[in-house]
């Protein structure tokens, strides 16, 4: 049987035709069995729908178990509970089966049921426990939420089974929908299958048609191929002879190329390895050669042979020969390669391949070697270049091309050469200059750091050389003497200008002049400066400078120190000494007179009793001007601590001036507001300012009969202010007044005494209260002081949250904590604050008190506790103690037994401040941690607040106090 193309389009068209009929029937097939497996899952619903009839009639049995309980109390009624409980497992793991899927059912059931389950069970296990514990009226006051409990069940089950049931219907209804969409398609199939055949049948017939015609065809064109088939192998013939003349052509213009390509390689290489990379392989290729060697004559090297010295060889290039060979080359040359360097031409050679040759060509014998020597540029052989082919044959013309691209490469070998021996010599040359330039920077460097040196000292520096023609001087020198425009001039007739204006310098010159001549070794002189406002003390020392190695002299170095200031310092030294003697011994001299007399006389009691007064008196000046050289000590040094908190500046003030009304006939006049006046101090220490400045002014006044003393408030700034009507500060003691040890001397104030310590204590404690301190006087009419303090404003506590801590940082987190309760709070570093704002509030008692024991006043916690307990707004504000104790181990937390302390997470504190806040009763309570009841009551006692009751947890103790009686506020 003959297969056509018709045959082959009509078995195509019966094979689509069966294959949508099989596509057809097993999609029928399918969709017959996907609506059966869709049936019997919808029939499922059935035992979905009993299992959860099941889940209620197993708690329906838990809740008859345990109501049979609580009214019998007997254990065989809770048969049905265990019963239920158990039965309740396996139905729900059975619908947990169905819940993957249908999310609804698994949404309902994880959200609603299963959460309400477990509700139930709990409460049916606490109902158990209770009646087991015999709190019968508990569990009947616990009933009706059981009862919520169970309806709200019922109705989320009512829910699940709703939900059942729309899971059914909906499941059922898309199966019907499936299975018609299935059969629908399906028919369409069927129909497309039919259409498809039909329009086979129709291609079918075209086809056939097609097919005769081509036939006639073919023969047609059978006879017309042969005739051009001949034609096509004559014209195949002259096109491969083309092919040959052009492929010698290509291959000459090839070569031409090459040459050229060869010729720009031998120059522009920046190196040798780049130009013997670049040249030597193109060589090669050229050539038609197959290894290479270069080899020159090393200008370093030498080698010894029988006692006789010949030259060593380095190999600068090497490709295509075994690594054996050119290693041995190096030390000695023996046959052709010696030959170049003697007869100065070329040798070629042909030899037997080594061994190592034939290990690296098996297949070859013999090689070919080319000998071609290189030339400097005295025409001197300095090397040789090796080329060698294997079993290679060169026509004449390639071995005369060879031969000129051989000198060719030894012409740009030897310019190479050249290149690289001015590239050498401009690296070292650079390398050179190089060093120069570090050395002078050296230098410079050297020169700079010791010219810094001299100019930094804070002494005068000059330098002259040996014959004293002077050559240096740094600008402290101007300071002494204008030098530095005189260099080049004589030293010793500079000195001899220098003595004309200041006779004290007539020694030094002396000195000089010898030591120049050689006459003294060294120079260390003193002398004083005139000519300025105050004399200046110099001390001049000389060394000599020179070359200790060459022991060459090359000059001397002159130094100028300023001694002023020690010259001072001494003076006040010997008047400090001076000063404290007198001022010493004349108390004690009293001291002991009056002692003396009462040991060795016997005198009245009104004697006696004036003695003692005056010993007294002089004892207590005495430990008066003892404390205030300690107290100056102290704060020079920094040691001096100060308890900074609100003082009433004029409460002191009157204080002060009610002391010292009752010492002395000057009348203190005071002139305060009635109005408190705050500011932030240490109370001690501005006391000690008030006594100091009515001191000074008493003292200093001593023909006037009163002192003014007065406080004003400008602003953000008080100001106490000390006026005096007495004798009044000089013009040239006014820059002096606050220095310690200075008084004021003169005729007029030859009888006031004093150590001169007085106003600079004042000045360093108004420094350190970061305050101002001025005067103003009239000489005859007396003095004014003035200091200035910041004012300090009460906090406003009323309604707010009082933080008590004197650590800033951890104040500043606190507040932030809290600031999530919407309550305002106020933070104080000091008990003394906490008090004065609690002395404020008249209306709203603070709503919390967070109160640290330790704090930077000279009050503690406990303090501050008690005016908060005796206060009669404030008396019912809780109070958390915030302790650094580590908490006990195993600590465990409940509800009323808080913990609080250092460190703390702010998530505690806020929790104990809302139980507080909100969870508490009108008694003020206090938390702590455990400790020693006994030793908290009495302190608590101590502070004027009574124990109430004392509530123990695990680690710590909650103190609940007694009520007092409330006054009225106002």
């Amino acid at each position: 049987m003959n297969v056509t193309r018709s045959n082959v389009s009509l078995l195509y068209v019966i094979l689509i035709i069966f294959l949508l009929a099989c596509i057809s029937i097993s999609s029928f097939v399918a969709s017959t069995n996907m609506e059966a497996e869709l049936d019997s899952f919808v029939k499922e619903t059935i035992p979905l729908s009993s299992v959860a009839e099941n889940i209620l009639g197993d708690m329906i049995n838990q809740e008859t178990g345990v109501r049979g309980f609580e009214v019998t109390h007997e254990e065989k009624y809770l048969e049905p509970y265990n019963q239920g409980k158990a039965q309740l497992v396996q139905d729900l793991e059975a619908i947990a089966r169905y819940e993957s899927h249908y999310p609804s059912l698994k949404s309902l059931m994880e959200g609603d049921i299963v959460p309400q389950i477990h509700k139930l069970q709990d409460y049916y296990e606490s109902q158990i426990a209770l009646v087991r514990g015999g709190k019968t009226d508990e569990v009947l006051s616990r009933v009706n939420s059981g009862r919520q409990l169970m309806d709200r069940f019922r109705q989320l089950h009512v829910k699940l089974r709703t939900e059942i049931d729309s899971i059914g219907t909906d499941v059922y209804s898309h199966a019907q929908k499936t299975g018609h969409y299935t059969r629908i398609i399906i028919a369409g199939g069927g129909a497309i299958a039919i259409i498809i055949g039909i329009c086979c049948a129709f291609v079918f017939k075209r086809a056939d048609r097609a097919e005769t015609a081509l036939r006639r065809s073919e023969e047609t064109y059978r006879y017309m191929a042969e005739s051009l088939e001949a034609q096509n192998e004559e014209i195949i013939a002259q096109q491969e002879e083309q092919e040959q003349t052009l492929e010698k052509l290509s291959q000459r213009e090839q070569e031409l190329e090459t040459i050229s390509t060869y010729q720009e390689k031998l120059t522009g290489a920046l190196n040798m390895g780049q130009f013997l990379d670049s040249s030597i392989p193109d060589l090669l290729q050229l050539l038609q050669m197959d290894a290479a060697l270069l080899v020159v004559k090393s200008p370093d090297r030498q080698t010894h042979d029988s006692g006789r010295s010949q030259p060593a060889y380095d190999i600068l290039y090497a490709v295509g020969y075994p690594k054996q060979l050119p290693s041995r080359i190096e030390q000695q040359l023996f046959g052709p390669a010696l030959r170049v360097f003697r007869e100065r031409t070329q040798i070629d050679l042909r030899r037997e391949l080594s061994a190592e040759e034939v290990g690296v060509h098996q297949s070859m014998t013999y090689a070919l070697d080319q000998y071609h020597p290189l030339f400097d540029d005295h025409q001197e052989v300095i090397g040789f270049l090796l080329l060698t082919g294997y079993l290679s044959s060169h026509s004449e013309q390639t071995l005369r091309a060879g031969k000129g691209l051989v000198r060719q490469f030894g012409l740009a070998f030897l310019a190479q050469l050249m290149n690289e021996e001015r590239s050498r010599q401009a690296a070292r040359l650079e390398q050179l200059n190089e060093q120069l330039l570090q050395e002078k920077l050296l230098i410079e460097e050297q020169r700079d750091l010791i010219e810094n040196i001299l100019e930094s000292t804070h002494e005068g520096m000059m330098m002259c050389d040996a014959y004293g023609t002077l050559m240096f001087a740094n600008h402290r020198m101007e300071s002494y003497f204008a030098l530095n425009r005189r260099i080049g001039e004589n030293w010793v007739q500079l000195s001899k200008d220098i003595e004309s204006h200041t006779p004290s310098f007539s020694p030094v010159r002396t000195a000089i002049e010898g030591l120049l001549e050689g006459s003294l070794d060294k120079l260390t002189e003193r002398f004083v400066l005139t000519g300025g406002e105050e004399h200046r003390y110099i001390e001049l020392y000389a060394t000599l400078v020179g070359d200790k190695k060459n022991r060459q002299e090359q000059g001397y170095l002159f130094v100028f120190r300023d001694r002023t200031e020690e010259e001072k310092v001494d003076e006040m030294k010997n008047e400090f000494i001076s000063i404290v003697s007198h001022e010493l011994r004349t108390p004690l001299a009293s001291v002991l007179g009056f002692i003396e007399i009462l040991l060795h006389r016997k005198l009245t009691a009104d004697k006696q009793q004036r003695y003692l007064e005056t010993i007294y008196k002089e004892a207590h000046r005495l430990s008066t001007l003892i404390n205030d050289f300690l107290d100056l000590q102290r704060m020079e040094s920094g040691k001096q601590v100060y308890h900074f908190t609100p003082v009433d500046l004029a409460g002191v003030v009157r204080d002060v001036a009610d002391q010292w009304k009752e010492k002395h006939s000057h009348a203190i006049l005071v002139d305060a507001p009635d109005a408190e006046v705050w500011v932030r101090a240490d109370s001690d220490r501005l006391k000690q300012i008030v006594h100091n400045l009515l001191s000074n002014a008493i003292k200093y006044s001593p023909q006037a009969d009163r002192v003014d003393i007065a406080v004003r408030q400008e602003n953000e700034r008080i100001k106490l202010l000390v006026t005096d009507y007495g004798l009044g500060i000089p013009e040239e003691s006014r820059g002096k007044l606050f220095s310690k040890f200075y008084r004021v001397d003169n005729s007029d104030r030859r009888q006031i005494g004093g150590t001169g310590l007085g106003l600079a204590i004042v000045k360093e404690i108004v420094d350190a209260h970061q305050g101002a301190i001025s005067f103003d006087s009239v000489m005859g009419e007396g003095t004014t002081f003035s200091v200035e303090l910041d004012s300090y404003t009460v906090p406003h506590a009323d309604g707010s949250i009082i933080v008590l801590e004197d650590d800033e940082n951890l104040a500043k987190l606190i507040q932030v904590a809290l600031g999530k309760l919407d309550i305002p709070t106020v933070h104080l570093r000091s008990a003394e604050e906490g008090i004065v704002a609690l002395r404020h509030i008249r209306t709203h008692p603070p709503r919390l008190c967070i109160v640290d024991i330790l704090l930077e006043g000279t009050k503690s916690g406990w303090d501050f506790m008690a005016a908060l307990y005796d206060h009669p707004v404030t008396f019912r504000t809780p109070v958390i103690v915030s302790t650094a104790l580590e908490p006990p181990l195993n600590y465990h937390e409940k509800d009323i037994e808080k913990f609080l302390r250092k460190p703390f997470s702010m998530e505690k504190l806020l929790q104990v401040a809302e139980q507080l806040l909100y969870h508490t009763d009108s008694y003020p309570s206090y938390v702590f941690p455990k400790q020693d009841e006994a030793l908290i009551t009495s302190s608590l006692k101590r502070k004027g607040m009574e124990v109430n009751e004392i509530t123990r947890g695990q680690d710590t103790i909650r103190i609940e106090l007694k009520r007092k009686a409330q006054s009225d506020p106002q």
